[in-house]
């Protein structure tokens, strides 16, 4: 979702024309993304997926089938970059005996999972109100280790000051 049109709306300015094509008819994209490539010229093609790509010696044509009907079409393409998203996976971590809610862990506001001494952060965690956003998981980082570090010295400091408190070193030369 979010690549996919990341993609298509930087590449349409600089390229003569550019189609997107998703498997379903809506879109996981922030809804600004959306907006923005339903007003550009990128030709969205929903439902469809990519059935195959063909050509001698570089890329010709890529055909795709709608979902829905069957229905092949071949496009005449230049390029083709696939943004076939990704599907998290905790692997092993699931037979850890952690809380599960789907496919995340559950943590706390401190980012505490069920078992003493095990934190999670970012994509792969899960709370009420949760954020999937880069900026969030930097956040959570933060927040689980700071605990974390607490925990196994309670004397530390929670809060580990501001970097713009600290000094540079003195550039060599």
């Amino acid at each position: 979702g979010d690549s996919a049109v990341d993609w298509a709306l930087n590449l349409y300015p600089i390229a003569r024309e550019t189609t997107l094509i998703h498997r379903r008819r809506e879109f996981r994209a922030h809804e600004q993304s959306v907006r923005q490539l339903l007003q550009s010229p990128v030709q969205v093609l929903t439902p469809y997926e990519l059935r195959r790509v063909r050509g001698d010696g570089a890329v010709q044509s890529a055909t795709i089938f709608h979902n829905k009907t069957q229905e092949e079409i071949e496009l005449p393409v230049d390029a083709v970059i696939l943004n076939l998203g990704f599907v998290a996976s905790l692997g092993p971590i699931k037979q850890w005996g952690l809380e599960l809610e789907g496919n995340a862990i559950k943590v706390d506001h401190l980012m505490r999972t069920n078992l003493p001494g095990v934190y999670a952060a970012g994509d792969g965690c899960t709370y009420e109100g949760k954020l999937k956003l880069l900026a969030t998981g930097v956040g959570e980082v933060c927040i689980a280790v700071n605990h974390a570090k607490h925990m196994l010295d309670p004397s530390a400091k929670m809060f580990p000051g501001h970097s713009s408190d600290m000094t540079l070193p003195p550039l060599a030369g």
